[in-house]
């Protein structure tokens, strides 16, 4: 009975009994929680990712140690009440706009190499893209992430460590990039702080064939990616030649 209600967050046995694991325990860090759930390490992280995703776990850190903080149960409904409302909104427009994409089926077929994110939710399904790729490089300002999306500060990192990919990253030298460092370098996550004064206007985020430019306003935040190979070989070696000469920060 239990399963059933949970599984209208899409979570299956083994993530609802993590869930609950973690009620009892209320606030805790991520590895206690896990030896609570009888849950691996590195099986845990991909639970967690999965909790994060479904909005009934949050994470912080403190004394540099990540935490998990269950939701409260009494939310509950109301989660699922919105997510019923949205999925009801979707379908509403997309019935209404089927003529429409029928016609671009037929006519639009090849995917554009340019795709603008506008918003802090746009600009989450662009990391949410980011994260289906094995391995990246990047250069960012760990205080703009946390400043405007706080939640991939901490999910970019853990999802690529529980799904065994590699990273490279040079950060804008600020409080939050110590934070960052402390937190997540390992032996396949490279992290780097640069000098004092050497900064960016943008994060740049290079994938095998794809480059994300990530731009901050005083009250949102755009993106652009671009989908070509050597544009994004390119960008490499000139993160290689900074990585050569920064990389040991």
């Amino acid at each position: 009975m239990m399963q059933d209600i949970f599984a209208q967050f899409h979570l299956d046995q083994k993530e609802t009994g993590a869930f609950l694991e973690l009620v009892k325990l209320g606030a805790s860090p991520v590895s206690v929680w896990a030896k609570h759930a009888g849950i691996n390490r590195s099986s845990m992280y991909v639970v967690l990712d999965r909790l994060v995703a479904a909005g009934v776990v949050s994470l912080f850190a403190h004394r540099g140690v990540m935490h998990a903080k269950p939701l409260p149960v009494a939310d509950l409904p109301a989660i699922l009440e919105r997510k019923r409302r949205e999925i009801d909104e979707a379908k509403a427009i997309l019935i209404s706009r089927l003529p429409v994409l029928a016609k671009l089926e037929a006519t639009h077929a090849i995917r554009p190499t340019v795709q603008f994110y506008e918003g802090p939710a746009r600009v989450a399904f662009m990391y949410e893209e980011v994260l289906k790729e094995p391995s990246f490089v990047s250069v960012f300002h760990p205080g703009r992430v946390k400043g405007m999306m706080p939640e991939y500060f901490h999910k970019i990192p853990l999802t690529l460590k529980a799904r065994g990919g590699r990273a490279k990253e040079l950060l804008v030298r600020c409080s939050e990039a110590e934070e960052y460092k402390k937190l997540y370098a390992s032996a396949k996550h490279g992290i780097s702080i640069l000098p004092e004064g050497v900064t960016f206007s943008s994060d740049t985020i290079i994938t095998k064939q794809k480059i994300y430019l990530v731009g901050y306003g005083k009250d949102t935040i755009v993106a652009t990616e671009i989908w070509n190979g050597e544009l994004a070989q390119t960008q490499s070696v000139l993160f290689d030649l900074l990585w050569s000469t920064y990389g040991r920060s």
